[in-house]
């Protein structure tokens, strides 16, 4: 019971500030970005011990994301499951065909690339050790004898790694009995997946007050729109990236141009890696077997491609979907490579991607210019409207 009694009037509640408000609001962020912080390392560590099942997973998911536009623009006049089996119908015909056409070729490039190893080896050493080489005869004897035994390292190590691993891969392939299961689980889980994202979704829905759905709703939709543009617009861009290379290749003349083309293009992903995958060999085999003049073209027309590629393809198929900029794409996939090797190299821009969204959606959205009062502007400070502004 209150001692003034019943009768006795309340005092007046005291005025949360401006600033008590903000720290509340940060303290609590930070209390939400703790929890999410120990509940991803605790789902990472459970995806560590089931790194078969978590991989499956994944793969699944990018194929359902991959395979949707074509199931939904069915689902439009089908039912759901004879949209998706019409679908991997024609994937499974369409499949058959690319491998038809590009499998025995590659086979033939790998195993050609093999042998022809020790003799580029030869040829680069001799060119390395060559005292008249006009391009390393300002170099002391010393560091020309070093110089020489590196391509005898590159070969060893591409021999060891990578060229017979993968001839021995190419052979086996088709007949190892996990890569047979996965082609056989991955489909029948995206399937699941399609079948079942409605009923997921009304579910997640469900557990939240009615008040919060419209919201959650809406993270979902972006959530789900930047993922399946990276997937697809991954493989778009890739696709597109080693048909050129591949053309470039051959209309240059140089050898395994179809290997060098496919590998690069499928890298891409990579910042740099697809270019610096196709650079080396192309050039390098350009240079052994069509000279000097042949590998300066092929050097100048992969960068060309390159650019045409950043500057006009990639934009238009990937950044616009995942809405990062080069500099967060890059150093998500820096920190993705550094935490979780080769995998979260490929998953770190869609994570990222996500992350973009939640922020956007859950806090709040960033000062508009005239408040940030940048340094740095698109145009010049000096520019038509700042001349205008300073006559006014």
């Amino acid at each position: 019971m209150n001692a003034a009694g019943p009768d006795a009037p309340n005092r007046p509640r005291r005025r949360v500030s401006r600033a008590e408000r903000r720290i509340t609001f940060w303290l609590k962020t930070l209390g939400l970005i703790a929890v999410a912080i120990y509940l991803l390392v605790g789902a990472l560590q459970f995806l560590g011990n089931v790194k078969a099942t978590a991989m499956l997973f994944v793969v699944a998911l990018f194929f359902a994301y991959m395979i949707f536009p074509l199931v939904r623009r069915l689902n439009e006049r089908l039912p759901l499951g004879f949209a998706i089996l019409l679908v991997y119908l024609a994937l499974v015909f369409v499949g058959l065909a690319i491998a038809q056409l590009l499998v025995p070729p590659l086979i033939t490039d790998v195993q050609g690339a093999a042998k022809t190893v020790p003799a580029l080896v030869k040829h680069y050493s001799a060119i390395f050790a060559d005292p008249t080489n006009p391009l390393i005869h300002w170099l002391t004897p010393a560091e020309r004898a070093y110089l020489a035994t590196i391509p005898g390292q590159v070969g060893h190590f591409l021999q060891v790694n990578a060229l017979d691993t993968a001839s021995k891969t190419f052979s086996v392939v088709v007949s190892t009995i996990s890569v047979l299961a996965a082609l056989i689980i991955v489909p029948v889980l995206a399937a699941y997946m399609l079948l079942d994202a409605e009923n997921l979704k009304r579910g997640f829905l469900g557990l939240m007050a009615a008040k919060y759905r419209p919201k959650a709703e809406t993270v979902i939709a972006e959530l789900d729109k930047v993922v399946g543009g990276f997937i697809r617009g991954q493989l778009i861009d890739c696709s597109i990236l080693a048909a050129m290379l591949t053309v470039m290749l051959f209309a240059t003349r140089v050898p395994y141009a179809l290997l060098i083309g496919v590998v690069s293009g499928a890298l891409n992903f990579i910042p740099y890696a697809g270019a610096v995958i196709a650079f080396v060999p192309a050039v390098g085999l350009a240079y052994a077997n069509n000279g000097l003049t042949d590998a300066l073209v092929v050097a100048a027309l992969i960068l060309v491609i390159h650019q045409i590629d950043g500057n006009f393809i990639a934009p238009r198929v990937l950044k616009e979907n995942v809405g990062l900029s080069p500099f967060w794409i890059v150093i998500a996939i820096l920190v993705g490579s550094e935490l979780f090797g080769l995998p979260g190299t490929f998953l770190a821009v869609p994570a990222a991607a996500m992350l973009r969204v939640l922020r956007e959606q859950l806090l709040p959205q960033s000062v508009v210019r005239s408040e940030a009062q940048p340094a740095l502007t698109p145009e010049a400070h000096d520019g038509p409207a700042a001349r205008r502004g300073t006559r006014r």
